[in-house]
């Protein structure tokens, strides 16, 4: 599904850095730092109902909103028309202040060429000053709590000139103002696209417009847009207006033969790249269905298209189609092509608010696994509740939106007087606020243990909590790369695994059940022997019947102390202190990474040493 080997390249790298939101609705101030993570491409925001995420959305779509090379879509959330309602909640009374974005932009070598051949063709100046980054704001001026203007200017470039190499000024807009706004117009043009997409719960319409009696709105604009980019697409520089309007509106044969050839290619096109990434996600083929383009004119003489879904049972329109299957194609139409728009910026950065929320789990699943596929050369920053749109490998770029206004102890109650939204990277909150889980649940649920595939054929080593599991699974598959004929299944505690015993006593299966010796261990121990009499005392262990001088520790303490602290810092960089939930996510982490660790030999002898004792208990060493 990776289109970029067939748009357009261009050498355009241009990035956006970081966001800085002021006095926009429940935001006072915050710094969104995309460079937090500088490789990422996948930025995940979580938090309570509330908490602020969609706002930071719509701000970062405001930064872009009234760029008309964007194509805004007219779908609730997408676009503004009233500023007045961006106004803080708290200064609605008098405000006499300003909604400002600012953004910091990272230059490439290829941006500063075409600026500098700009300053040579075009003023005295020879060349700007290198710099790795420039700031673009955009503000918005208020009085008495009414909008009254809007502007955006640059800073972070000065110049040399001709007659003066190697000493820097900055532009003075007084002086040099002509050329601020040529400079200011190329940078804009470079300014990845930010496109912002609430949900995807708008209908597709009937009719595509390829022309319109009177100036188009922004929803016309965007779908002329799209058909123009799906034809940029066929590589073939064909345009809208010559190839297809004028087509549509003849009556010669000759015209009618082409047109109804370049339609059957965009039907071709449309088909292979939607259902190629569809058969990509769901990993199977959407057998004889093709997307199907029709033409004609409307009441007032103006030529639109038609698109529709034909399958073996018939020929349907978009809506008529399964709300899932809907949610996709639009899906998948919008990003696909896209990347396909000439004399844009390659690089988009998809905005995505709770994306597929209405789909079940398992769709939700495929989107996540998707999203890496997507986006080509460009980013998406998506916001959700759900542990199904959660990938670990993403931690690092993933943030904790909070709203102040929001009482944990009395999440139905929402103080807006109160409301200050902030955002902070997951290792950083997770690390100063341990015990805030509800504002992360959905990636402790992704990374706490959901029971597995228990199966009725395979034997089973029974392990007291999750810790445990992660731990020995992680030494198993990733640091001893031992192969074992075993499950490894968790319990909620070391006295909850009655049902498990029962179950595998019933089925006739093999188990073992390992538990560690602390008190609380030994103490499970025996009331199982007891309970379950002859057939279970062979089969149940705690981590003395390993190594007698294991006597009275949980399996933590296999661990030296430095590795602790360690293998804590891979996920927790900052943290100063040993803290066992911390440690435990970092083991975690490190399994469903495929992270590697160098454990000190003593360690490794002690995790080797369990597994040989499992497996000569099940009988398979």
């Amino acid at each position: 599904m990776e289109i970029s080997s067939k748009k357009q390249t261009n050498a355009i790298k241009m990035k956006y850095q970081k966001f800085e939101i002021s006095n926009f609705k429940g935001i006072e101030h915050i710094v969104f730092n995309l460079d937090k993570s500088p490789d990422a491409n996948i930025y995940t925001l979580v938090g309570l109902n509330e908490s602020g995420k969609t706002t930071i959305l719509e701000a970062m779509n405001l930064f872009s909103a009234s760029d008309k090379s964007i194509g805004v879509l007219e779908i609730p959330g997408s676009s503004i028309t009233d500023y007045d309602s961006l106004i803080p909640i708290s200064k609605r009374d008098n405000f006499n202040d300003v909604i400002s974005i600012k953004v910091t932009l990272k230059l490439e070598d290829n941006d500063f060429k075409q600026l500098n051949d700009y300053l040579k063709t075009n003023s005295t100046f020879k060349n700007l000053k290198p710099v790795e980054q420039i700031f673009f704001i955009k503000n918005f001026e208020y009085k008495n709590s009414k909008f009254v203007r809007s502007g955006m200017r640059w800073s972070g470039m000065d110049g040399c000139t001709k007659s003066n190499p190697g000493k820097y000024k900055h532009f003075n807009e007084k002086f040099h103002n002509e050329i601020n706004l040529g400079l200011a117009a190329i940078c804009s043009k470079l300014l990845p696209n930010i496109l912002y997409f609430p949900n995807f719960l708008f209908e597709f319409p009937g009719q595509l417009p390829l022309e319109t009696k009177e100036k188009p709105t922004s929803k016309q604009s965007f779908y002329i847009d799209l058909v123009q980019d799906i034809l940029n697409s066929l590589g073939n520089d064909t345009d809208i207006n010559t190839h297809l309007i004028e087509r549509i509106k003849s009556q010669d044969k000759s015209d009618r033969r082409s047109l109804d050839r370049l339609v059957q290619k965009m039907e071709a096109q449309v088909t292979d790249i939607i259902f190629d990434a569809w058969n990509i996600i769901f990993k199977r083929k959407i057998k004889n269905t093709k997307v199907k383009i029709d033409y004609d004119l409307d009441e007032d003489g103006l030529a639109f298209l038609e698109f529709s879904i034909e399958a073996s049972d018939g020929i349907y329109q978009v809506n008529e189609r399964s709300l899932g299957f809907r949610w996709f194609f639009i899906f998948l139409l919008f990003t696909q092509f896209r990347p396909y728009r000439r004399d844009s910026p390659q690089s988009i950065i998809f905005l995505f608010d709770e994306p597929a929320s209405n789909l079940h789990s398992s769709a939700q699943t495929q989107l996540l696994k998707s999203f890496e596929n997507l986006i080509g050369d460009g980013k998406i920053i998506y916001t959700t509740h759900s542990q199904h749109l959660i990938n670990p490998l993403w931690l690092e770029s993933t943030f904790v939106v909070k709203n102040l206004g929001l009482d944990l102890d009395k999440l139905d109650e929402y103080d807006q007087k109160k409301t200050n939204v902030t955002i902070e990277p997951y290792r950083e909150f997770a690390s100063k606020h341990p015990h805030n889980t509800a504002y992360f649940q959905p990636i402790l649920d992704v990374l706490d243990y959901v029971p597995s595939n228990l199966e009725n054929v395979a034997d089973c080593v029974f392990l007291e909590g999750k810790n445990d599991f992660y731990a020995i699974k992680y030494f198993l598959e990733v640091i001893l790369k031992r192969e074992s004929f075993f499950n490894l299944s968790p319990s909620t505690s070391s006295s909850n695994i009655d049902t498990l015993i029962s179950l595998y006593l019933g089925w006739g299966k093999d188990f073992v059940v390992l538990l560690d010796s602390d008190k609380e261990g030994r103490q499970q121990k025996a009331r199982y022997i007891e309970q379950f009499g002859i057939l279970a005392e062979n089969r149940i262990f705690d981590l003395s019947d390993v190594d007698p001088s294991w006597t009275g520790i949980a399996i933590e303490k296999l661990f030296e102390k430095d590795e602790l602290m360690e293998m804590q810092k891979l996920s927790y960089p900052e943290s100063t202190t040993y803290n066992k939930t911390q440690f435990n996510r970092a083991v975690q982490e490190s399994l469903i990474k495929n992270r590697e660790f160098s454990f000190s030999q003593n360690t490794l002898d002690k995790f080797g040493k369990i597994i040989d004792f499992l497996n000569k208990r099940l009988k398979k060493e």
